[in-house]
């Protein structure tokens, strides 16, 4: 009897590990701010949605982006998180103390064609001196599960690494470091696109 449910055994020890190796990978503050983010997450979403208010101090900003399949096809109904630094670097309320979820993030739901839209303000760069201006992304769909996205950086930023730059070129359409445009409104925006996994991250 002991025989044969040995390989099950095994097998369930294995899961828990995997599941804990996963687990740790993933940094505790961060993992708090997003449980706290996603108990503020609407009930019904759209493909365009804010991330900050109307009334946040800032230039108005637009990020417009597209989510695909890992074999390229558009990927519709997947639940876009984004969150970024305020316009004097400050990622959260309490000056970069992570007490709770992001001081400005927002939720968006692909449309048909796989596209999602946020109207926010520009993101400034970490106001600690630590790295450039930038915007996080985590894409969460029901096949592929949880997923990070690349953190997206804006060009004109002069902390961008060279490494970053060289990254993001050759990945072509899928680079994370994008250069804003002023789009026919008169605001400042960048596109952004990515590629599912065929797993997911956490």
């Amino acid at each position: 009897m002991l025989k044969q449910s040995t390989p099950f055994v095994a097998a369930a020890i294995l899961a828990v590990l995997i599941g804990s190796v996963a687990t740790a990978q993933v940094d505790p503050a961060w993992l708090s701010s997003w449980n706290d983010a996603q108990s503020q997450r609407p009930e019904i979403l759209q493909s365009q949605s804010r991330i900050a208010s109307e009334d946040e101090p800032g230039r108005p900003f637009v990020i417009r982006g597209m989510v695909v399949t890992p074999e390229g096809e558009a990927a519709q109904g997947v639940i876009v998180h984004a969150y970024h630094r305020d316009q004097d670097g400050v990622e959260f309320e309490s000056l970069d103390n992570p007490p709770s979820a992001w001081k400005l993030h927002g939720w968006a739901q692909t449309d048909s064609a796989g596209r999602f839209e946020f109207h926010t303000i520009r993101p400034a760069a970490d106001n600690m001196g630590r790295e450039a201006a930038h915007i996080h992304f985590t894409l969460l769909s029901e096949q592929y599960g949880r997923q990070w996205a690349p953190k997206v950086f804006l060009a004109e930023d002069p902390l961008v690494s060279a490494d970053d730059r060289k990254r993001s070129e050759q990945a072509g359409d899928f680079g994370s470091v994008r250069e804003t445009k002023i789009d026919t409104s008169g605001i400042e925006a960048i596109n952004v696109k990515f590629r599912l996994k065929a797993e997911a991250d956490f």
